[in-house]
């Protein structure tokens, strides 16, 4: 399945960022994300340079959601590396469809373990 969009990864090892890229094109194909043509810019540094695991915001601050700024932490487990993209991914789908409950944690935080095992299993690593 072609994506449509433009994903810019910079940080990290290239190994990180190819990881980063399959993992955003996986929740793109199977729907976590539900709307293609969206821009993401990701940047993969240590926990102590953002002081979080992972953040995303909407890159122009127009609340258009097309393009997007994610940062992720690299220095966590492969596994927790891959939950927390899924995790901030689960916040894209939430800001594209307007729907969530209180600040969206709860949602993310129930389906980014699940989501990262299912992108393990299917052998995408």
């Amino acid at each position: 399945m072609k994506i449509q969009g433009k994903f810019n990864i910079t940080g990290g090892t290239k190994q990180q960022r190819q990881i980063t890229e399959s993992v955003i094109r996986w929740c793109f194909i199977n729907k976590v994300v539900v709307r293609h043509g969206i821009d993401i810019n990701v940047k993969i540094c240590k926990y102590v340079t953002h002081q979080c695991w992972g953040s995303v915001v909407d890159a122009e601050d127009n609340w258009s959601f097309t393009e997007f700024d994610m940062t992720i932490a690299n220095n966590q487990s492969i596994r927790d590396f891959i939950a927390t993209i899924m995790h901030e991914m689960v916040h894209v789908n939430q800001y594209i469809t307007g729907e969530w409950e209180g600040d969206g944690e709860a949602e993310c935080v129930a389906r980014q373990y699940e989501l990262a095992d299912q992108y393990w299993k299917e052998g995408n690593l």
